[in-house]
């Protein structure tokens, strides 16, 4: 991690390290992460002490702003915060068809914050804009800028589909970084992130921004489900939501890809490239995110090695053979492709579970993959069953 030297908080009297924005583009860029949990769990507080030390500022959720223009403030933990003294980074989410909240509003939720202590840095705004409504959005930062206390800054996540708007100069002029999202905003067929598209993007932010920015990547994966028509009707991720199995597809990450772009553009970083922000922070009761190790080797550029799960066999039942995977390693591992069990004379019965299908051939049994998933560090999870009659089984995996 790089960071400035300890600068102070006048009205807290607390010293933090902040993150400088790169030149030196042969070494590490900075880390943020977003904390977008709505309910401060002891895990995730857990996993915030655990990865403090790998990241520069924190990017909290603060309040929500629905569709009818209420604000749902989150129940963070200001002690927690306090406590930690790190750089924090208030985010307001306001809902895309929301109307754009009064900036008041927003200061005395920042105001609240400092005076419960917590090194608040800055304020963003997280507002999908649609590309027409740029200049509308433009004018709101600019109010709002004009009344933040000296000191605070301003930013905003931002959507690669502003590209096409000839205000994104004039919009970016008003804040002093954002945060360029580039996963989750393509169609849900096509995936959650791409690395090739998230790169083409970036370069082009680059030749338009004349303001530091910093780019957005996942932690995380999503359930996504569709209806008859072909529209997405529910999307499941860290809350969870609920849809039809028969058109309900996994959108995995893999950490391997994301951890390749990384060391790619670390590499080959673009002007005003101010570091990464990741959303967001896993915990062990996150079921659709990386673990924490295999975060960390990602975030840094490392290798993240896919070696194939063990293959385990167990009888509980006399007759009933249990087929299992389990993860030794110290990273996340896809799951294999395909899983050979033979021979399958004498076994009679068998039956695969999530995320596997049975599939029976001549001489064994196949459970085929049908959606990728991540099998964590350590864990081992139980994916099917056959029933033989006094035979010898054999199981074998394969990517």
């Amino acid at each position: 991690m790089t960071c400035n030297a300890p600068r102070s908080f006048a009205l807290l009297g607390i010293l933090f390290v902040g993150c400088a924005h790169k030149t030196d583009h042969t070494q590490p860029l900075p880390n943020d992460a977003y904390i977008w949990q709505r309910r401060w769990s002891a895990s995730l507080i857990d996993a915030l002490h655990e990865s403090s030390s790998e990241i520069c500022t924190w990017r909290i959720l603060a309040a929500e702003i629905d569709s009818h223009g209420k604000s749902l403030s989150m129940a963070v933990d200001r002690e927690v915060l306090r406590r930690q003294g790190q750089p924090v980074i208030a985010v307001i989410r306001i809902n895309p068809h929301a109307p754009l909240p009064a900036t008041p509003e927003l200061l005395t939720l920042i105001s609240t914050w400092q005076q419960a202590g917590v090194p608040v840095r800055g304020i963003e705004i997280d507002y999908d804009s649609e590309t027409s409504g740029v200049a509308r959005y433009r004018d709101f930062l600019h109010t709002l800028r004009r009344q933040l206390s000296t000191g605070m800054q301003l930013s905003i996540t931002a959507l690669p589909t502003w590209l096409e708007s000839p205000e994104l100069s004039s919009l970016l002029s008003q804040v002093d970084e954002s945060v360029l999202q580039v996963h989750s905003v393509m169609s849900p067929r096509k995936g959650l992130f791409d690395p090739t598209t998230a790169d083409a993007w970036i370069r082009k932010w680059s030749a338009k921004s004349g303001t530091p920015f910093r780019v957005a990547l996942p932690t995380y994966w999503s359930r996504v489900t569709w209806n008859a028509a072909g529209h997405v009707v529910a999307i499941e991720s860290e809350t969870p939501r609920y849809g039809t199995d028969a058109v309900s597809q996994e959108l995995f990450v893999d950490p391997s890809a994301v951890s390749s772009f990384v060391a790619a553009l670390r590499k080959n970083s673009p002007p005003h490239l101010a570091g990464l922000a990741w959303f967001r922070l896993p915990t062990v009761d996150d079921e659709r995110s990386w673990n924490t190790t295999t975060w960390h080797a990602v975030m840094h550029g490392q290798p993240v090695l896919q070696a194939l799960p063990v293959v385990r066999i167990k009888s509980q039942i006399t007759g009933v053979i249990d087929i299992s995977l389990a993860n030794t390693t110290t990273v996340a591992s896809r799951f294999p492709s395909q899983i050979s069990i033979s021979p399958s004379q004498g076994c009679e019965f068998a039956d695969a579970m999530s995320p596997y299908s049975l599939d029976r051939q001549k001489d064994a049994w196949r459970f085929r993959l049908n959606q990728q998933e991540l099998l964590h560090a350590g864990q081992e999870k139980l994916v099917g069953w056959v029933r033989c009659a006094g035979q010898e089984v054999q199981a074998h995996a394969s990517f």
